[in-house]
């Protein structure tokens, strides 16, 4: 900062030196003065050194990276010819430059601080779309997760809806067949009950086919029997009356009649009964 100041004062100063003279070489009055100091301004500082500078005749590109670099590439190779007024605005941006510098740690402080915040910023917005994109996983996996406990949620009762629609249709099958077996249980034993009972219909027929003589026999021994214990129970045991023979008691052979007409007739056992329950 100290050199780049140092140069510009020394140059001004000069500068002030050389219209001084120019001034003091002139005449006294003052229009005079103004007007060749004007004059001098204005006039080449060393014409006669303008076409002698060959610094940049073997590398002309040093003054165009001169220029490109700092802007004083043509400054250079054309200051003996320039005018004071021309220096002067080298001068003038010295003192810009100056002004610059002065403020340049402000400036560096306040980009520093600026970077820093946007550096800030992006870490920011960094850390926010890693825990945004943490989250969004989290939600579709929740989300997902519910959508899979759905499903498997449908299927179980789909599941249960067929187990026991099973379970129903083989409890009603079980029903059904053991109806019908409980049917056919009863059908057959009935039909057992009668084909039995027809045949033992057809026994007695045939039995009573094969004997029809012996149950009137058999059937007026018992009528009598009960005749003479009714007797007995009605007029004790000692009225002759209870042990008196029933007309029935005796049953004549039938060999002893030959015609049979004398001898008890198949009638004779029926009447037999109908006394007993006429209370004869």
């Amino acid at each position: 900062m100290d050199k780049p100041n140092s140069f510009a004062s020394a140059f001004k100063n000069a500068l002030v030196k050389h219209n001084e003279n120019a001034r003091s070489s002139s005449a006294p009055d003052a229009s005079d003065t103004s007007k060749s100091f004007a004059d001098r301004a204005n006039a080449p500082i060393a014409p006669s050194v303008a076409g002698l500078v060959k610094s940049f005749d073997s590398a002309p590109e040093m003054q165009g990276l001169l220029n490109s670099y700092f802007g004083i590439g043509d400054f250079l190779a054309g200051l003996p010819g320039m005018t004071p007024n021309q220096v002067a605005q080298m001068a003038d941006q010295l003192d810009q430059l100056n002004i610059l510098l002065d403020n340049l740690p402000a400036i560096e402080q306040n980009l520093r601080s600026y970077i820093e915040g946007v550096v800030k910023y992006h870490e920011f917005v960094n850390r926010c779309v890693k825990e945004g994109v943490s989250g969004i996983k989290k939600v579709d996996q929740s989300v997902l997760d519910i959508f899979i406990a759905h499903k498997g949620y449908l299927g179980d009762q789909k599941k249960l809806a067929a187990d026991s629609s099973t379970a129903v249709a083989q409890i009603d099958n079980e029903v059904e067949n053991y109806v019908d077996l409980q049917e056919h249980k009863l059908q057959a034993a009935l039909k057992r009950a009668a084909k039995k009972l027809k045949a033992d219909k057809e026994k007695e027929t045939a039995k009573a086919e094969a004997e029809p003589n012996e149950k009137p026999v058999e059937m007026v021994a018992v009528l009598d029997t009960r005749a003479r214990l009714r007797r007995l129970m009605q007029y004790g045991t000692t009225s002759p009356k209870a042990f008196a023979p029933t007309k029935s008691a005796a049953v004549p052979d039938r060999a002893a009649s030959p015609s049979g007409e004398g001898g008890m007739k198949n009638g004779t056992a029926a009447n037999s009964v109908f006394e007993f329950l006429s209370g004869k």
